[in-house]
């Protein structure tokens, strides 16, 4: 794993989280689509399924992945925020620690420090050398699981 990937690992993990919240929130609300239109309904029925109780165990176990991926995403980051300390250049710890802790867009980055995108990329490739943050434990577990 090089250590832009290894650096990367936040930004996979927080689109995962992301595209988990839009899903808890789909479910919840198909939850309250379904709950109401039962609602006072009395039926006999067989030993049918439960739908409503099928989509809130999944809600459940959902809700528990997306707790877990956001306890990982703060580990990820704290590791990455130690590494960026412990480089000496500050322009280089700013640049990496916006973009791979605060995760922000490389535009942003430069409106944000008065830099040309150009030049945030000049030292984004400068500062990633510098890091040496990769031990060979980590290189050769592999990424970030889905």
């Amino acid at each position: 794993m090089t250590t832009k990937e290894y650096l990367s690992q936040s930004f996979i993990l927080h689109r995962m989280i992301r595209a988990k919240e839009s899903r808890i929130q789909d479910l919840h609300d198909m939850k309250e689509r379904t709950g109401r239109l039962f609602t006072g309904v009395k039926v006999e029925s067989t030993q049918e399924r439960d739908s409503t109780g099928d989509l809130i165990a999944i809600l459940v176990d959902l809700i528990a992945e997306y707790e877990a991926d956001c306890l990982k995403l703060l580990e990820i980051q704290q590791e990455i925020a130690a590494a960026i300390k412990a480089i000496e250049h500050a322009d280089y710890q700013l640049i990496l620690f916006e973009r791979y802790v605060n995760l922000k867009q490389w535009e942003d980055i430069a409106r944000d420090n008065n830099y040309s995108d150009k030049h945030v990329y000049k030292l984004h490739n400068a500062a990633l050398k510098t890091v040496m943050m990769v031990p060979n434990d980590i290189q050769n577990c592999g990424k970030v699981s889905a």
